[in-house]
């Protein structure tokens, strides 16, 4: 089973601000699981795969 991350885990382990997760979310490029109105998780593969993408636009 993969972790599940809250939006402040996320963003202390890519090391921005957690506002940074919430634009990263709003614009689509993190996937999430929405489980009420409020609340929001990413799955570990959601953050694998963003990181994945990002390092190929760097290179």
């Amino acid at each position: 089973m993969q972790k599940i991350y809250t939006a402040a885990q996320v963003a202390k382990l890519l090391q921005v601000k957690k506002s940074y997760v919430y634009e990263l979310i709003a614009s689509h490029r993190l996937k999430f699981i929405r489980l009420s109105e409020r609340r929001i998780r990413i799955p570990e593969s959601a953050v694998e795969e963003y990181l994945e993408k990002s390092t190929k636009k760097l290179g």
